[in-house]
């Protein structure tokens, strides 16, 4: 179940080179570390034609997360397939 998380927020680092990389997930109020990144690309989103910086990050609980940071500033999370 690939569901979209509309109240999730992303904790980010922008390291020398300025690009962001997801440190934390805040689900329902409880904050996540993100352990390690699996996968990182960078693809066309869909829904807005714009690109995207997309990562599959596990959390500290153990689940694997979709966390991708969109054109515009806004960032995405969702169950990672």
């Amino acid at each position: 179940m690939d569901k979209n998380l509309e109240d999730a927020r992303v904790e980010s680092y922008a390291g020398h080179k300025g690009d962001e990389t997801p440190r934390a997930v805040i689900l329902e109020g409880k904050r996540f570390a993100v352990l390690n990144i699996i996968s990182r690309k960078r693809a066309l989103d869909r829904a807005s034609g714009k690109m995207a910086d997309i990562w599959v990050c596990r959390l500290d609980d153990g689940r694997a997360m979709t966390v991708e940071l969109l054109e515009d500033g806004a960032w995405r999370v969702s169950a990672a397939a």
